[in-house]
């Protein structure tokens, strides 16, 4: 598995679910949620990014996003 590709669909998935829930972290898991999986065609790499961001999302939907961000071992200067 190539780690930058990965680390990009990861920040992806992120700036995405953060644009769409305008930085609430539970609109943002529910955005992540109802992602369909990528099928056949698609890499590993971005198939195991999204299952992280579902997840660590999901988990701390009462946390602050800071505090998620943290999770990815982010902040919010990199998603820009």
């Amino acid at each position: 598995m190539n780690k930058d590709r990965y680390d990009e669909y990861l920040k992806n998935y992120i700036r995405e679910a953060l644009i769409y829930g305008d930085k609430d972290i539970g609109q943002a898991a529910n955005y992540l949620m109802s992602q369909r999986t990528p099928r056949f065609f698609a890499k590993q790499e971005q198939k195991e990014a999204l299952r992280r961001a579902q997840k660590v999302f999901t988990s701390y939907q009462d946390r602050p996003l800071w505090f998620v961000l943290k999770c990815f071992d982010l902040t919010e200067n990199d998603l820009k």
